[in-house]
């Protein structure tokens, strides 16, 4: 599953107290509120509009298509197509808190 991260370590961190990178840092991202992980970095609008917290299913619309879930979004990411990949990187991600 940490594998699957890499990916997304290039702009991301996941370490409890680490940076903000390009992207915020993940550390608990999972039931957080969609623009408000890190409350040091600076969300797009897009992101803000959306509202909420990240839930698996959420964060599986935004794997798939950031764009398409989020549009305006800057993340540069095209999304994850394999569901199991991504279901293996929601269930990284829950286990960083």
């Amino acid at each position: 599953m940490a594998r699957l991260f890499n990916a997304c370590a290039a702009c991301h961190a996941i370490r409890k107290g680490a940076p903000d990178r390009n992207g915020p840092n993940l550390f608990g991202a999972m039931g957080a509120p969609v623009a408000g992980v890190s409350p040091r970095f600076g969300y797009t609008a897009a992101l803000q509009r959306i509202g909420g917290r990240w839930t698996p299913e959420r964060m599986d619309a935004w794997l798939t298509n950031p764009r398409r879930f989020a549009p305006g979004t800057s993340m540069g990411y095209p999304g994850l197509a394999d569901p199991l990949a991504r279901a293996d990187l929601i269930a990284y991600l829950s286990a960083q808190h």
